[in-house]
């Protein structure tokens, strides 16, 4: 036979547990009530394969074939990777400055980022050789580059209208 002191701790302990699960419920119940509040970002910019944003909390969120707009929560954002169709890719990093973007509640924030794509060439003497800086450069200032190693970039050289001469570099 229990004591009336054993009926008591069981009751108690008992009663401690319905309450736990009462409260784990309703911290559950309003976990899901509270909604994040959404922004949206306007992407100008064509050819966006991926889209990767880095979040000023730490987290990045990924987009596969993003839209014209996309739905972020609310938060400041910069861009991490744009990756486009062909092969180009744009990675930012440390010591390039990437501005912060805003997404705000009813308020829509804007993106340059991709396509159309501007290529620049930069030509410096060094000694009796020339070195040649290829850029591409995407709508936002982004630059890209392709690793495809089976397409090694072309070079033609023109005075006029007569090509000069013209081959294709070599990986290495």
């Amino acid at each position: 036979m229990m004591s009336a002191k054993t009926k008591w701790i069981t009751f108690f302990d008992s009663f401690c547990i319905i309450l736990l699960f009462i409260a784990v419920g309703a911290c559950l119940c309003k976990a899901q009530d509270q909604k994040s509040v959404l922004g949206e970002l306007k992407i100008e910019g064509e050819c966006v394969e991926r889209l990767i944003l880095l979040g000023k909390d730490g987290n990045s969120k990924w987009f596969d074939k993003p839209g014209e707009t996309i739905e972020l929560p609310v938060g400041q954002y910069q861009l991490q990777e744009s990756r486009l169709e062909e092969g180009y890719v744009c990675v930012l990093g440390a010591g390039i400055e990437n501005k912060w973007i805003t997404i705000a509640e009813n308020k829509l924030a804007v993106l340059k980022v991709g396509a159309p794509l501007k290529q620049t060439l930069e030509v410096k003497r060094r000694g009796k050789a020339l070195v040649l800086d290829y850029r591409l450069i995407g709508i936002g200032g982004e630059s890209y580059n392709n690793n495809d190693r089976n397409k090694p970039p072309k070079l033609i050289i023109y005075n006029g209208d007569e090509e000069i001469n013209s081959g294709r570099f070599e990986y290495g």
